[in-house]
């Protein structure tokens, strides 16, 4: 039989297991329901809260389109969408960068990271370190580009629809940074 000096601290080992588990499944209510780009009144898709190792809860995000966009449409750059992100702790921009290039390297050929080489330069140069509470979001307008915004700052525009296709592969890709994230973003079922 075990002591209630040693019970309690199990029972407390336990119910932070199951709280990290089910915690990465789904966000709090982070973001409104719609964004407005433009002329353009985009709908939030879906939302998820990102968590690392099961215990590391990073970011909520969340993926606003048009209302009649599909999957594929985002994915080819063919509409205008918004991916926002809700930092939940500090991340250092140096895992920032680290992080993308590896999703970057994990789903494009040589010759697409060649493309993008110097736009990529430019988006890194502009990302920060972010603390708990920071926003940041990426926004890819057809014709015009992408816009990095940091905390509601616009602090870097790349062009080229051909960017948008390639670099949101990050989190939209074959290959992404979670699937369950791309699922989720997306709203759709497994």
């Amino acid at each position: 039989m075990l002591s209630s000096k040693r019970f309690n601290p199990l029972l407390c080992v336990c119910a932070c297991l199951l709280g990290a588990l089910t915690g990465s499944t789904s966000a709090a209510t982070t973001f409104l329901q719609t964004y407005q780009l433009d002329e353009h009144l985009l709908e939030k898709r879906g939302e998820y809260r990102y968590v690392y190792r099961m215990f590391f809860k990073l970011y909520d995000a969340a993926l606003f389109t048009t209302s009649e966009a599909q999957p594929e449409d985002v994915l080819n750059a063919q509409v205008p969408f918004h991916l926002g992100f809700h930092y939940l702790r500090t991340i250092e921009k140096s895992i920032i960068l680290e992080s993308a290039d590896k999703m970057l390297l994990r789903n494009l050929s040589p010759s697409e990271r060649q493309a993008i080489a110097d736009r990529v330069d430019q988006i890194n140069a502009a990302y920060t370190t972010v603390n708990e509470g920071d926003t940041s979001s990426l926004t890819f307008t057809p014709r015009t580009g992408t816009r990095l915004n940091i905390n509601g700052e616009t602090v870097a525009t790349i062009p080229g629809d051909d960017f948008a296709q390639l670099y949101f592969q990050i989190w939209l890709g074959e290959k992404p940074i979670s699937e369950a994230m791309k699922v989720a973003l997306f709203n759709q079922d497994k």
